[in-house]
C-alpha cells in the first residue's frame, strides 16, 4: 500500500485547484462521505483527480470560496499502524493547512 500511497502523492502534487467537493452524511447511519476533485489548471482543465473518501470524521476546511480555491500541497498518508478506531487514511493540506480529513476508505481515480 505504501508504493500506491507515494503514486497518489506524486499524482496529487500539480494538481491544486478544487474543481468539486461534495460533502455527503447518510442522515440514517450517521455515516459521512466526501468527494473532492482537483484539477490542474481552472481555466482549461487537461489532468484531474477524484477522491472519494468514505467514513470521514474530523472534516475541516479553512479559507475556501472567494474566487479559484487551491489545496497547494495535499497530501494522503496511510496511518493503519496506529490502529486508530475507524481511520485509515488522512488527507492534509500541508502548505497553507486549509483541509484535512480522517476516513475509512479511499479510492482514487482520474477525473
Amino acid at each position: 500500500m505504501m508504493k500506491e500511497i507515494k503514486k497518489i502523492n506524486a499524482a496529487l502534487a500539480p494538481l491544486t485547484v478544487v474543481h468539486r467537493m461534495e460533502f455527503k452524511t447518510n442522515l440514517e447511519s450517521g455515516k459521512c462521505s466526501l468527494v473532492l476533485e482537483l484539477v490542474d489548471d481552472d481555466i482549461e482543465p487537461i489532468a484531474g483527480i477524484i477522491l472519494e473518501a468514505g467514513l470521514v470524521s474530523d472534516f475541516w476546511v479553512k479559507g475556501f470560496g472567494g474566487g479559484v480555491t487551491q489545496i497547494l500541497c495535499l497530501r494522503v498518508r496511510d496511518v493503519r499502524h496506529l490502529q486508530h478506531d475507524g481511520v485509515k487514511y488522512v488527507l492534509e493540506d500541508l502548505e497553507n493547512q486549509a483541509f484535512n480529513l480522517k476516513c475509512m476508505s479511499l479510492i482514487v481515480r482520474k477525473s
